[in-house]
């Protein structure tokens, strides 16, 4: 994939209707359009990615002082597994290092072994465990806690 391609920009409340199809097109338990417009009233940090016009994920994070936590981070169904996950976690890194974040936090469910995998990548390590914390199927499934001290 040729990332010069791809643009970046704030989140506007016109492109949720897309958000919100890809959110539900790519997690079992997605976020509601209010929680997005929520997102955006709150002036959380919410950049969406596009590549030929069209969105292709985007994530949602909150700096307070010298800390980030990364709420969501969502890739489109068919950009998965070419980067574009890699692409994306790395700008808000670059965006938090600008911002003299010292270090950053985020959650995921146990199961998801790629987002885990990626996290660890770009210098993440489990902190602890939410017991119970992700509806599924048939029940519930632990939330991994993750961190990152940036240099």
């Amino acid at each position: 994939m040729d990332y010069s391609n791809i643009k970046c920009y704030d989140a506007r409340i016109s492109d949720l209707k897309e958000i919100v199809l890809i959110e539900n097109n790519s997690h079992f338990s997605p976020w509601s359009k209010k929680s997005f417009e929520k997102a955006i009233k709150a002036k959380n940090i919410f950049k969406v990615f596009l590549e030929k016009e069209r969105i292709i994920g985007y994530y949602i994070a909150l700096i307070a002082q010298d800390q980030c936590e990364l709420f969501n981070i969502t890739v489109k169904k068919n950009n998965q597994n070419l980067g574009v996950g890699n692409f994306i976690l790395k700008h808000l890194i670059s965006f938090c290092k600008s911002h003299k974040v010292v270090n950053m936090f985020l959650e995921v469910r146990a199961s998801n072994f790629t987002a885990i995998k990626l996290y660890e990548k770009n210098g993440f390590n489990e902190l602890g465990i939410r017991d119970n914390y992700y509806k599924t199927l048939h029940g519930r499934e632990d939330g991994l806690l993750m961190g990152c001290t940036f240099d």
